[in-house]
């Protein structure tokens, strides 16, 4: 959300995926971060412009993390497997 005039407001998807909204006063000397009124900072990709887009981040946020968690029992069930296969043998 570069490009602003400020203040200006933006919402947040929270770690807790929470979205809330947020109004910006200023940016750092790189462009790196910018600063709410409270004086949180937050990176510009963490920024959205509306409520749903934040809402949506959200959810692609789930959805790839739903993904590793797929992944991730995949390859548990591969070792469980093969520590199967290999207790079969004695």
């Amino acid at each position: 959300m570069s490009g602003q005039t400020y203040p200006y407001t933006a919402w947040v998807l929270t770690r807790n995926f929470a979205v809330i909204e947020v109004q910006l006063v200023g940016r750092t000397g790189d462009g790196q971060h910018e600063r709410t009124l409270k004086g949180k900072w937050y990176t510009p990709d963490a920024l959205f412009k509306t409520h749903e887009d934040a809402i949506q981040a959200g959810r692609a946020r789930i959805r790839i993390a739903r993904a590793e968690i797929a992944r991730k029992a995949a390859v548990l069930e591969e070792r469980s497997a093969s520590l199967d296969k290999v207790a079969r043998r004695q």
